[in-house]
């Protein structure tokens, strides 16, 4: 039976997943202001990005299963097809009866094409599971961005209704009408479909693949927050659930919405790429080892989702005049110091302590990276409006404001990441502190009553127990 193994149906979806986000990816930036490549140039770069898909695959699987991931893409992809092939009226004609399995079917010979040539090394279940979550993590971040974007653009109310858009079905409104500041909310609305649809996916293959109760919990736990995530959007622009073109919500409702929505984005990109470590074969052959105390790293989240609230605070209260606009600032360039100063040392923690995992390492030295080039992003912005620029009219403005959004997305992600390590690593360590008292002190050691190798079985346990937790 054709994909009987079910590490080729987990390649498949990982793969597919994979290569929608990366041409998504592709033909956002293709379409945006200022850009705007030519249809046969933009349909060049994507099939490009579908080639090189294939050929990621097709370098850890059979020619079968690239072209079978193609085609899921290709299944993804309708989700932008109706855009193409509906008029003005959003309608879509008789013609998609043949234009969408012939989409299908491009999509896989186009993967397939990519694998041809390229050698193999096969890779197990568990690779695949981590590509399924370095993939829905990566959706995230390009909706973070394009959300940044609306922000930074001012054209959160581009699109008055939802989850229509002007009366017209989401997933039917014609490309040729997304212009302007309707391109940056309704794209945004496709990436957040986008992102829910993964969520799902990544859950179910959790619930199918990974026999560990708590994380399986938690890849609920994550697709319910990308659901809330999704309908506080909707609420931000209508106020209350309605498929009519209603007027405007109270510009207070509105903003508060927006701000939970945006600090909500983060924190899901934080706990997705928590479930891609937990979820790695990195982490599961290594564990935590000696991660060190949590306290600061759990600390550290905390004063980074502050720090959150006040940005987004700061970008969305612009409207409500200078005072409160001063205030945000200050408070926000104040509390960056704080947060910067803490991830410098939960960074350094991470490279200092001995028995630290190599994976560990190069998250602490990752965050140390984001953390320069977030402040550094954050002093450029600074001076941009100091300057006189608005976000919403000056492209440097408009880059330099994303930009540091997105960065400190990433920063978040970092820390919540590392703090989720080091709590595992400290639950581990107490789970067997008794028993390690009592039969592996110090003076057991010295009497020789047992050897070194017998503690090196200790440290061996402590690192199972935090990868399995």
């Amino acid at each position: 039976m054709l994909f009987a193994d079910r590490i080729d149906r987990v390649a498949i979806l990982a793969g597919g997943v994979l290569a929608t986000v990366a041409m998504w990816a592709f033909g956002y930036l293709s379409h945006l202001p200022g850009i705007m490549l030519p249809g046969p140039a933009t349909l060049a770069g994507l099939s490009l990005v579908l080639l090189g898909a294939g050929r990621f695959v097709g370098a850890h699987a059979t020619p079968a299963v690239a072209a079978a991931a193609g085609g899921v893409a290709g299944l993804i992809n309708l989700l932008v097809l109706g855009s193409l092939l509906g008029g003005d009226d959003g309608r879509v004609g008789a013609e998609a009866a043949v234009w969408v399995p012939a989409s299908i079917v491009v999509h896989a010979v186009v993967a397939r094409l990519g694998s041809i040539g390229v050698r193999r090394v096969r890779w197990s279940a568990a690779d695949w599971h981590g590509v399924m979550a370095a993939a829905t993590t990566s959706a995230i971040v390009l909706v973070v961005v394009a959300g940044g974007l609306v922000t930074s653009t001012e054209t959160g109310l581009a699109v008055p209704d939802w989850p229509n858009s002007y009366g017209v079905n989401m997933f039917l409104y014609p490309l040729s009408r997304m212009t302007g500041g309707i391109y940056f909310e309704h794209a945004h609305r496709l990436y957040g479909s986008l992102v829910g649809l993964t969520a799902l996916l990544h859950m179910i293959l959790v619930w199918r693949g990974d026999a560990r109760p708590a994380v399986r919990r938690f890849a609920v736990v994550i697709f319910f927050l990308v659901c809330c995530q999704g309908i506080m959007g909707g609420l931000r622009v209508t106020g209350r659930f309605t498929l009519e073109e209603v007027p405007l919500i109270d510009e207070a409702e509105n903003l508060r919405w927006a701000v939970a929505h945006g600090v909500l984005a983060q924190i899901i990109l934080g706990a997705t790429a928590t479930l891609w470590l937990l979820r790695s074969p990195s982490w599961q052959r290594s564990g935590s080892g000696r991660a060190g105390g949590a306290f600061l790293p759990v600390f550290l989240v905390f004063a980074g989702v502050m720090q959150l609230i006040l940005g987004a605070a700061y970008r969305h209260y612009q409207s409500l005049g200078e005072t409160g606009f001063t205030s945000l600032a200050v408070a926000h360039t104040s509390w960056a110091f704080v947060v910067a100063g803490l991830a410098i040392a939960v960074g350094t923690m991470t490279q200092g302590r001995f028995g630290v995992p190599p994976l560990l390492r190069k998250l602490g030295f990752g965050l140390v990276l984001v953390t320069g080039i977030q402040f550094l992003l954050g002093v450029a912005a600074l001076f941009a409006v100091m300057g006189g620029a608005k976000s919403s009219e000056q492209p440097v403005a408009i880059l330099l404001a994303t930009a540091h959004q997105a960065n400190g997305a990433i920063f978040l992600s970092l820390s919540i990441t590392i703090a989720a390590a080091s709590v595992l690593a400290a639950r581990a360590a107490r789970s067997i502190e008794p028993y390690g008292q009592s039969a592996f002190s110090d003076d057991a050691l010295d009497s020789g009553t047992i050897s070194e190798g017998e503690v090196v079985t200790a440290e061996a346990i402590t690192s199972s127990n935090a990868s399995t937790a």
